[in-house]
């Protein structure tokens, strides 16, 4: 975690370094800097993890955690620091007498400590499910706690959609947005036919309201075609600059095998109700590996579509043929 060390946890630190540490406490040997605070949470679970003892961890939210630690985190300086409530010093030397140990930081300053985040997010899930799939909610790429703030990542991260976020789903002092205000040029190409493998879209052209595009992966490889879930999808601006279109491109990781002369149909979400969608060209992209997961060639397929708002455009589009290379 990126954290500043504030004057009053400078004083606090201890000037020990890890080989001034008595025997008892540690081995004599060069001990790795990662490998303190790890033992140091391990001792934490034994100490105050719930049944069975250091089964789950340690979590502040364990029901034998003592009521002053308010959150544990681990710095960029490989230091544990725990977050406590009341008197600092009488903290440190009960800490120091359960871990046998120096070698840790107290924190005292913290705007939000662990367990206020932990129960601030608990109030935004329970907020998430009574308003539903909300197009507000669509825009919400993932919610994550950090050390001192919790993330919000917005598919579409502009002041107007943040404060539609604060007015109509929650509001707190604790929240940080983050995710790209305007769509980020991507000029990437992909290929759609290759060593008998192929991508194509049911349509070449879809209504600009369209929710979800479906495509069609064929396989004439002589051998499995190996694919996942994650894909994303590029357009053309009104100035012919590539750019990746705003959607949710968070998914599961599932690993799906298509045989030797069969095809695999999967759909792709466009958000038009996140981020309205122009007339155009666009592009969807998919990874694949031929044969062995480890030793297989590994290929970024490109499927090319496009949308429209004509109605009679739309009337005639046609679906999009069968590859030759694997009829």
């Amino acid at each position: 975690c990126n954290v500043s060390t504030s004057r009053k946890q400078t004083d606090l630190m201890m000037k020990n370094s890890i080989c001034e540490t008595p025997a008892h406490n540690m081995s004599t040997r060069e001990i790795p800097a990662q490998e303190v605070p790890m033992r140091l949470l391990e001792k934490l679970a034994e100490l105050y993890g719930d049944e069975p003892p250091g089964f789950t961890g340690f979590s502040v939210t364990n029901k034998n955690c003592p009521d002053f630690i308010c959150g544990v985190y681990v710095n960029e300086s490989n230091r544990l620091v725990v977050q406590i409530k009341g008197d600092s010093i009488v903290a440190r030397k009960r800490l120091e007498d359960v871990l046998d140990s120096k070698d840790f930081l107290i924190e005292t300053d913290a705007i939000y400590t662990q367990k206020e985040l932990i129960a601030l997010k608990e109030q935004l899930l329970d907020r998430q499910i009574i308003l539903g799939d909300l197009p507000l909610l669509r825009n919400v790429s993932y919610t994550k706690m950090r050390t001192h703030d919790i993330e919000i990542c917005l598919i579409v991260n502009t002041p107007e959609k943040q404060k539609e976020f604060r007015e109509n789903v929650m509001d707190s002092p604790a929240f940080r947005f983050t995710g790209p205000e305007v769509p980020p040029v991507n000029t990437t190409e992909g290929v759609n036919d290759i060593k008998g493998v192929a991508l194509r879209p049911e349509y070449t052209v879809y209504s600009t309201e369209t929710k979800q595009v479906k495509f069609i992966l064929y396989n004439h490889s002589g051998g499995p075609v190996y694919c996942g879930a994650h894909y994303y999808i590029t357009y053309e601006d009104d100035r012919g600059v590539w750019r990746k279109l705003p959607i949710n491109d968070f998914a599961v990781d599932i690993l799906y095998s298509v045989e030797n002369g069969d095809c695999r149909e999967f759909s792709a979400s466009l958000y038009p109700d996140v981020y309205p969608n122009h007339t155009g060209r666009y592009r969807f992209f998919y990874d694949v590996t031929i044969g062995d997961m480890q030793v297989g060639d590994k290929l970024l397929m490109m499927a090319e579509f496009r949308l429209s708002d004509s109605k009679q455009e739309l009337a005639q589009a046609a679906k999009t043929p069968v590859p030759e290379t694997v009829r």
